[in-house]
């Protein structure tokens, strides 16, 4: 995952202008133009970068429009998840502790916000990657999805991936119905079919 999928070693930067130069970096040589990865194929085009640059733009591009179209299948397919008493903290206080008592678990339940998956904070997800490590059937279906949806908006070179390998794991999907099992399906398939794995 990340900017080494790019054969031609295109240079990740934040500057949507081009930048025109020849470098070397690493035995490779450096596209012509800088590479904004929000790019869209009709501004590289029209900022005459190379044929494999474009493909590559392209490509993600695509990408993008698929991960849009699986989040809306999430949304859809997990409406209305109840809460779990397994939320981020409590995992983070098994992996911390390993053996919790009922008043701490609810201690740590009470320190996340969220009442929704959908009001898992983008920052909760990136600091607690080992939550399906720590979890239940419960926890994994009220967590998935905001853990899916979190990746795919940054797909397809998000990088935080602890969901991806829960997805291919499948420990506790026990409580996931027909749709939330396709939308998990779905999510493995674009990893493998635009990053990869």
């Amino acid at each position: 995952m990340g900017v080494s999928r790019f054969s031609t070693a295109v240079v990740e930067t934040i500057s949507t202008s081009p930048c025109i130069h020849d470098a070397v970096e690493c035995g490779q040589i450096i596209s012509h133009h800088a590479f904004n990865p929000m790019m869209s194929p009709e501004e590289a085009k029209a900022n005459e970068y190379d044929p494999d640059t474009i493909a590559q733009i392209e490509l993600d591009d695509e990408a993008r429009k698929e991960a849009a179209q699986l989040i809306l299948q999430i949304e859809a397919a997990f409406a209305g998840i109840p809460r779990p008493a397994a939320t981020l903290s409590v995992a983070r206080g098994y992996d911390d502790e390993w053996i919790l008592s009922e008043d701490r678990v609810l201690e740590l339940n009470a320190q996340d916000p969220e009442m929704t998956w959908q009001e898992v904070t983008d920052a909760s997800i990136q600091a607690c990657q080992e939550y399906f490590f720590f979890s239940d059937a419960e926890g994994w279906r009220f967590y998935l999805p905001a853990y899916m949806c979190h990746y795919l908006r940054d797909f397809p070179d998000a990088g935080w991936d602890a969901v991806y390998w829960a997805c291919v794991s499948l420990d506790h999907v026990d409580l996931l119905d027909e749709a939330q099992l396709r939308c998990v399906d779905h999510f493995v398939q674009l990893c493998h079919k635009y990053e990869g794995l």
